[in-house]
């Protein structure tokens, strides 16, 4: 740990348990460097980094004034970073990775877009004009917020799109959205903190609310999405820090929220004032009239969350989330201590398709494709019925589908493999760690139709192949009724 980072968190300690008091002045620069034995410009950057987090108000011609840290989304409670370490479990992140380079020809275990289409013209293009730029403009270092030229086409070309109006200042350019989860996880939770979310949920979010010593509250969905009632009746007396929430094509289900819910969901937030963390990564596949909660304005306590990675290409890894300005500030302090800031090279790239690329009709191409291969992926499983749909979604990239009784997923899933067949198991995914044993994620966005079919009747087949006690190869034929 450098000497600052130590002076901050022994100031930020004292602070929160009380023993410095709110309107009372830090220990003079001389006496704090006397007293940690450190430079008068290491005191001053850590003042600078208590500011950023919210400890404290300093100009640079006096000693810095404790002040409240702000409720609830300027509390700067953090983790130990040890625990990350001893709570995160690699395999399911790892083997999701592991996926995506795998040569499996029938693969439905990764959700990412098609690399077919990806719009390599307009690639092409952007990356000629970047590197007719100085190389210091494309290959140096670039804040942490995010270059302002690209949180200002976020906020102009990206948001404008979903119905949001952001100022650049409140945007924070992230490595994926996942980052920003961490991040924000890692500011607002300490270990016992309780965190709501949906029930199945996004497995990677669920990793990270654990690393940091969560307890997770999952709350039911169906096929309309959370159910807000009982959102309402089972937080009674908890005190949750956040709602974490996919309303559009949730993963793994591919639910989006209904409208009547949408409402429901508002006014409970707004009524609770606890803040709602939106991850929005598949709003723009959906071609049905479904905005974005942040739509609403700053009427509820939100934070925003979205990503190039589903709509584009997750390679990138460019993200960003939208939050209130002084929120902003303290993620981005977090963030220098991560990664410094996300490549500059991939903000360009990103900011030069938002504003040279024909985004409207790559977006609308991308609706069109994946709705097709989710109904397509629907009818063959309703038809071979082995298997139960937790729902029927029109746009992302999921389904969610129980085994037939007797069966788990990691049972099935080295057999699977066997056969040239991949799928997610359904327990990651579940906040208690315990349910959706016997239920399976299958994503179709990245695969083409034919394989879509024969890769189902694939595992159709191993499912037959199971009820009837063998997991072999068998040379029987499975016919599938066409529509």
């Amino acid at each position: 740990m450098r000497q600052y980072e130590y002076l901050v968190r022994s100031i930020g300690d004292q602070i929160l348990k009380g023993d410095m008091a709110v309107g009372s002045k830090l220990p003079s620069e001389r006496a704090t460097a006397k007293k940690f034995v450190v430079s008068r410009s290491t005191v001053r950057r850590a003042w600078r980094e208590l500011e950023s987090l919210g400890y404290v108000t300093w100009s640079n011609q006096s000693t810095p004034v404790v002040i409240r840290p702000l409720e609830p989304m300027g509390r700067a409670e953090r983790s130990p970073v040890g625990r990350l370490a001893e709570a995160l479990s690699p395999t399911f992140l790892g083997d999701l990775m592991q996926a995506a380079v795998s040569s499996a020809r029938y693969n439905f275990e990764i959700g990412m877009p098609d690399p077919e289409l990806l719009p390599i013209q307009d690639f092409q293009q952007i990356l000629r004009e970047l590197f007719s730029y100085p190389s210091r403009e494309v290959f140096g270092y670039s804040p942490t917020l995010g270059l302002e030229r690209v949180r200002r086409a976020i906020s102009e070309e990206f948001l404008t799109r979903r119905g949001i109006a952001m100022s650049p200042h409140n945007i924070l350019v992230t490595a994926g959205s996942l980052q920003g989860l961490n991040l924000l996880t890692r500011l607002w939770v300490r270990p016992g903190d309780v965190i709501l979310t949906e029930s199945p949920t996004f497995a990677g979010a669920l990793h990270i609310f654990r690393s940091h010593g969560a307890k997770i509250l999952g709350i039911p969905i169906d096929e309309s999405g959370i159910n807000v009632d009982m959102l309402t009746s089972l937080t009674l007396g908890q005190n949750p820090r956040f709602l974490y929430i996919q309303p559009v094509g949730q993963n793994p289900t591919g639910v989006t929220l209904a409208p009547e819910r949408r409402l429901k969901l508002l006014h409970w937030a707004q009524q609770s004032q606890i803040p709602i963390v939106e991850d929005d990564a598949y709003g723009f596949l959906s071609d049905e009239p479904t905005p974005p909660l942040a739509s609403e304005d700053g009427k509820i306590p939100l934070v925003y969350l979205n990503t190039f990675s589903k709509i584009l290409a997750p390679g990138i890894r460019v993200g960003f989330l939208a939050a209130p300005a002084d929120l902003i500030r303290q993620l981005v302090a977090l963030k220098q201590l991560s990664d410094l800031h996300t490549g500059t090279l991939s903000q360009l790239v990103a900011e030069g398709w938002l504003r040279q690329g024909r985004v409207d009709a790559h977006i609308q191409r991308a609706r069109t494709i994946y709705k097709g291969r989710l109904k397509l992926a629907t009818r063959v499983i309703r038809q071979a019925a082995q298997l139960t749909l937790f729902a029927e979604p029109t746009h992302g990239f999921y389904l969610f589908a129980k085994l037939p009784a007797g069966l788990t997923a990691q049972s099935l899933h080295a057999k699977a493999s066997q056969r040239d067949v991949l799928f997610a198991p359904g327990q990651p995914f579940s906040p208690d760690g315990e349910l959706f044993g016997d239920w399976i994620r299958l994503a179709v966005g990245a695969q083409p139709t034919a394989q879509i079919e024969t890769g189902l009747r694939r595992l159709t087949r191993l499912l037959e192949d199971v009820a009837d006690g063998s997991s072999g190869s068998s040379n029987r034929t499975i016919k599938l009724p066409r529509s």
